[in-house]
């Protein structure tokens, strides 16, 4: 099985709605975009580990070593030496595919044998699976996602 490696702040950067949302609510941001990513893993069938820089909120919830989707902050390092440290560390790198906008991570996991993609190639497939980043969407929001909204930007 696949397993893709995601660049987090790169691929938000490629999706307009999120890097607006990032402006002002970090934390939106990548719920989003983790959420997003759940769907097409569950639609495409592929395991995914998403790497932010920083370290994780206080309030991040623990993650089941189950789940199809693994969010990791690379405090203290950057989110690029951590992908390079994952890709060196995997046993099954042919497996690997890395989503990132960083030529030196690209070239990096090419020369070890990973499948690459750019965090724009990476956007368009999570824009075709989720109306949730696009920019306009004809599905209307149900009451219990307004209410949601509605409690993320603090007007509930």
């Amino acid at each position: 099985m696949q397993h893709y490696i995601i660049d987090g702040y790169n691929v938000i950067h490629a999706i307009p709605t999120l890097k607006k949302t990032l402006a002002h609510n970090a934390e939106s941001s990548r719920e989003l975009l983790i959420h997003s990513v759940a769907q097409l893993t569950h639609k495409k069938k592929f395991r995914c580990t998403i790497v932010f820089d920083g370290t994780a909120p206080a309030n991040s919830p623990r993650q089941s070593p189950h789940a199809p989707v693994h969010v990791i902050f690379s405090f203290p390092f950057s989110a690029d030496a951590k992908i390079k440290t994952m890709i060196e560390h995997s046993k099954q790198r042919p497996q690997l595919v890395i989503i990132s906008s960083d030529n030196e991570i690209m070239n990096f996991a090419k020369v070890c044998s990973c499948q690459t993609h750019t965090s724009k190639y990476f956007s368009n497939l999570l824009s075709e699976s989720d109306d949730i980043i696009t920019e306009k969407s004809d599905v209307p929001l149900s009451t219990s996602q307004i209410d949601e909204w509605l409690k993320i930007f603090g007007e509930k």
